[in-house]
């Protein structure tokens, strides 16, 4: 019989004789998580980027190409992701990678962001799966909904839409992203950027996780098979599902006149991407980030105004 993901894991870093411990120190990953992982057991392991790149940590700790183990272990385990469609036009990115007369349907996205990616056939299964389980679970307890949240702090929001519209410099933004994540209850935020240049999405600001996490974040192509990178090509919001144990995530564009140049990604608890306040909260934040992030990256404007 082959060998499980996670025992060949733990078969690998036994045979570089590193302790499970010293990972646990080097990456800040839970040890119970890194056991569980070298057990097959993923039911508590985050789901989306966060996921992702614990796995990366994990893969580098051990001499392992972090790609290849990425792959493998969604492969496995592929996140739920939904696109939510949104009622205007989808405007094209930074890089005119995207143009449509209208929101893409799920099946155009399943299918635009499965190329070269077995495991995409799987996601879709998965989902139909989740989705049939979901509807039978509503039929049979209707009241069974997520929790009710109180009405969001307008004032707070207001202030803080204030406070960012001040802001000159896009890393000046980042001691008011702390009452951002306040506001929304979120366990953390990252907002990812356009490079031209290098052609990826990079994270620019960030709160609420250690230097160690974001910096085994991998860098994300337009064609990246995740909610960040498929927020950033369809214009889009993406919604990664919470589990019983896994916290969810709300990836919402970054838009201005010439297009999507990037996206902010919240991680968020009890189910709470699934609220429309949350939803619509989110959006307003993305636009002032989006308008400061726009203002910052002028040359590159003028370049594509020019070409």
């Amino acid at each position: 019989m082959a060998e499980s993901f996670g025992a060949r894991l733990r078969r690998r870093r036994e045979r570089q004789q590193i302790a499970l411990t010293t990972i646990a120190e080097q990456t800040k990953i839970s040890l119970s998580f890194l056991e569980a992982l070298e057990r097959d057991d993923v039911s508590r392991w985050p789901a989306g980027i966060f996921g992702r790149a614990f796995i990366r940590a994990y893969a580098h700790a051990i001499g392992l190409e972090a790609d290849v183990v990425v792959r493998e272990f969604l492969a496995l385990h592929p996140d739920p992701v939904d696109v939510v469609p949104m009622p205007s036009a989808v405007a094209p990115g930074i890089d005119g990678a995207w143009v449509s007369g209208g929101p893409p349907t799920r099946f155009r996205y399943i299918v635009a962001s499965a190329v070269g990616y077995l495991f995409h056939r799987r996601l879709g299964i998965v989902q139909k799966r989740r989705f049939a389980v979901e509807d039978l679970a509503a039929a049979a307890c209707p009241a069974v909904k997520p929790p009710a949240a109180s009405g969001p702090d307008l004032l707070a929001v207001a202030q803080l839409c204030t406070e960012l519209g001040r802001v000159q410099e896009t890393h000046e933004a980042a001691p008011l992203l702390e009452e951002a994540a306040r506001i929304l209850d979120a366990v953390g935020l990252i907002v990812w950027v356009w490079d031209s240049q290098a052609t990826q999405l990079k994270p620019a600001l960030a709160h609420g996780y250690s230097d160690k996490v974001l910096a085994q974040l991998p860098r994300v192509g337009r064609d990246t098979d995740n909610a960040t990178a498929a927020a950033f090509r369809s214009a889009q919001t993406c919604v990664v599902n919470s589990g019983d144990l896994a916290s969810g995530a709300l990836v919402v564009p970054l838009m201005t006149p010439v297009g999507c140049v990037g996206v902010l990604a919240i991680e968020l608890r009890q189910r709470s991407e699934q609220r429309e306040s949350v939803r619509a909260l989110t959006t307003i934040f993305a636009a002032q980030l989006a308008t400061l992030v726009g203002a910052a990256r002028p040359a590159e404007v003028a370049d594509r105004r020019l070409a």
